[in-house]
């Protein structure tokens, strides 16, 4: 069965969504759909899922952890292991019981069996994935980490303040992105333009973007621990 973007993210998104994570609008990173939770030190980690180049019927996902959900982003000093499929946590006999030779597990269709056996994997790797030695440190101490995570941490204090935003704006969307409010595209172009970085469209949308997805997962992880109290 070929696989969609709408599809895949249906069929996996119960299952993600009971082991934390939240679905996040996106059509700025490159996944076939994103998943997210804020983990309680303030990093957020990230499930990017991807559909095969070749065999359309098969995907797979790929953890990824920062300060920002900028998933995939690993240029410059950031951190390569803070990006990583789920296979690669599994040990050998694990790898042999579900009759896999390598770590780079996809997972062929939609049946109850596949999705199943994606989460399983996912939820039994998470905790191994985050636990990598040194692996918080290293992005704490990446500086092009901070770069990202000091635009977007901007962006987010200038929205939520609440004023109006004014001046003249260059470069905002001309159609709905992801169901971001405008202020958000504003804010970006502000905080970019202060910063004499680079002015495009694209560099607007990203920044805009990744501070809202923060923005929804800082909102869902303080709804969390409220509901747990």
């Amino acid at each position: 069965m070929k696989l969609t973007k709408k599809k895949l993210i249906q069929a996996v998104r119960p299952g993600l969504e009971k082991l934390g994570y939240l679905y996040i609008k996106d059509s700025e990173n490159g996944p076939q759909g994103l998943f997210g939770k804020k983990l309680p030190n303030g990093m957020y980690l990230t499930m990017g899922l991807t559909i095969h180049r070749f065999y359309d019927d098969a995907f797979t996902g790929n953890f990824y952890l920062s300060k920002t959900t900028r998933w995939a982003a690993c240029w410059g000093n950031i951190p390569k292991d803070c990006y990583k499929r789920p296979g690669y946590f599994l040990s050998k006999e694990e790898l042999k019981s579900m009759n896999e030779k390598s770590p780079d597990i996809w997972w062929s269709g939609l049946n109850e069996e596949s999705v199943s056996s994606f989460i399983e994997i996912v939820n039994k790797a998470e905790p191994r994935f985050l636990a990598q030695e040194g692996l918080m440190e290293r992005i704490e101490q990446s500086s092009d980490v901070n770069m990202l995570y000091t635009r977007s941490l901007k962006v987010k204090e200038l929205v939520l303040k609440g004023e109006k935003l004014e001046g003249s704006f260059e470069y905002l969307p001309q159609r709905n992105v992801d169901d971001i409010p405008m202020d958000w595209f504003k804010a970006a172009e502000i905080v970019i333009r202060q910063r004499g970085e680079l002015l495009h469209p694209r560099t607007v949308k990203g920044l805009a973007a990744d501070a809202y997805r923060q923005h929804i997962l800082d909102k869902n992880s303080d709804a969390s621990h409220k509901y747990e109290e």
